[in-house]
């Protein structure tokens, strides 16, 4: 049900980003259905978002992290894994319980992303095995 003010929202979306977009309201639509996730309420909960967290790097009150994975291999992510688990269990035995709190906040995203991408894959088939 996509409606006039849905398409005018879409007109500057490359082909990816729109596929992409038809898929986030699918999933929501599945997990809430009650909820009516259109292309406008996601496009107004992105611009309050993105407006929030202007504020809060302006006003020095978050702190954001953005990398890029695209050139790891599987075993960098792994290895990384591991490397934070450790770093975050040692902050519950060394720190205060506010600083294993905020490594945990900088870290869960970046952790939970790693431990999607560490998913055991389809076996592929290779030859001479």
């Amino acid at each position: 049900m996509s409606t006039e003010k849905d398409s005018m929202l879409r007109v500057r979306l490359t082909q990816r980003q729109s596929d992409e977009l038809d898929a986030i309201i699918g999933e929501l639509q599945a997990q809430m259905p009650e909820a009516s996730v259109t292309t406008s309420s996601i496009a107004r909960y992105a611009l309050e978002k993105y407006v929030s967290d202007h504020i809060a790097k302006r006003d020095g009150t978050k702190i954001f992290i953005e990398m890029s994975t695209a050139d790891a291999t599987d075993e960098d992510i792994k290895n990384l894994y591991d490397l934070l688990s450790k770093l975050f269990d040692e902050t519950k035995e060394n720190y205060s319980p506010m600083v294993h709190y905020m490594v945990g906040e900088i870290l869960e995203p970046a952790m939970m992303k790693m431990a999607s991408l560490m998913k055991p894959k389809k076996p592929e088939v290779r030859d001479g095995e």
